[in-house]
């Protein structure tokens, strides 16, 4: 980094001014050339150069001793506001490579909410990584991949399995139980567990997925494991709209384990008897990613999930709700 001097001269460079400080806070040649590990006579020879530059003598050789001039200590005030300027522009250059600052947008499917997963990690990211500026939307699955796609979402929590976009991986975070949603006065709410074959008449409700996205493919092939392919009826936004269509009586519907919490009255969930199915909750990334903090999250997310081994999976409870 350099500085323009007088016209026509050489440009100051930082090095100039540190040698200069390190002069001028010790008033003595020998003592700075030692502070500073390099030869005497060179530390004369660039004190002159800067002098040049300047176009003004910054110290009073007249005498003995070494003295700033006026001059020389105005000069001193600045290079020392400019040396910092430039170390703390080095050092924000720096964190940002790291992953430090910046900012990160998020995307999230509802579900992921209620897990805790997604306030538990991104919680924990913004301990470690205080100054990253983080904006956290909830948005349908899809559309977080192809923002993703884009370039206009750094990371999403999506619920696999979907296709996903050249250049987007997924790191599991999550695995836990699908439980059924059924109708208070439906036959089987009085079983601590339900068989999903003793449902084979009934319609289930989906999410708004093509066939082998997500809870549509969880559920017709639960349904399948079961004995039986499902009668598909009406579909769902999210979670909080097909637990309110279960709850008036427009079907059943299988949903995680997490989505518990969403009590609605004439509403209840049970554990299923036979097939088990596991619904998995995953962090989207793009495998080339140029921004250091979004590299950060991910490795958050991994070391997060993993931690030496694979997601733990979280079960249902037996008991009735």
């Amino acid at each position: 980094m350099s500085f323009q001097g007088r016209q026509g001269a050489e440009q100051i460079e930082l090095r100039h001014l540190r040698y200069f400080l390190a002069t001028a806070e010790e008033l003595n040649y020998r003592r700075a050339a030692e502070r500073l590990r390099i030869a005497q006579p060179g530390l004369s020879q660039q004190i002159k150069k800067l002098e040049e530059i300047v176009g003004t003598p910054l110290f009073d050789r007249t005498r003995r001793t070494v003295r700033l001039t006026l001059a020389g200590e105005l000069f001193m005030h600045e290079a020392r506001k400019t040396l910092a300027h430039a170390e703390s522009a080095m050092l924000v250059a720096r964190r940002a490579g790291r992953g430090e600052v910046g900012r990160i947008a998020i995307g999230y499917v509802g579900s992921a909410a209620y897990t805790g997963v997604l306030t538990t990690m991104v919680g924990k990211f913004r301990s470690s990584y205080p100054e990253v500026e983080l904006q956290i939307s909830e948005m349908e699955m899809q559309q977080q991949l192809d923002q993703l796609d884009q370039g206009r979402l750094d990371i999403g929590f999506i619920r696999p399995p979907v296709p996903l976009p050249v250049g987007i991986g997924t790191i599991p975070v999550l695995f836990e139980d699908i439980v059924l949603a059924l109708p208070e006065a439906h036959p089987q709410g009085a079983s601590e567990q339900v068989a999903l074959a003793s449902l084979n008449e009934d319609i289930f409700i989906t999410p708004h997925h093509p066939p082998e996205v997500s809870f549509l493919k969880h559920t017709t092939s639960a349904c399948r494991m079961a004995g039986f392919f499902p009668r598909l009826g009406p579909q769902g936004r999210d979670f909080v709209t097909i637990a309110s269509m279960v709850a008036v009586g427009l079907g059943v519907a299988l949903v995680p384990q997490s989505v518990r919490c969403i009590q609605v009255p004439g509403l209840q969930y049970r554990p299923i008897a036979d097939a088990k199915v596991l619904a998995e909750l995953a962090v989207a990334f793009r495998r080339s990613e140029p921004s250091p903090v979004a590299r950060a999250f991910a490795a958050h997310a991994r070391r997060s999930a993993f931690s030496g081994s694979e997601p733990s999976p979280v079960r249902g409870r037996s008991k009735k709700s």
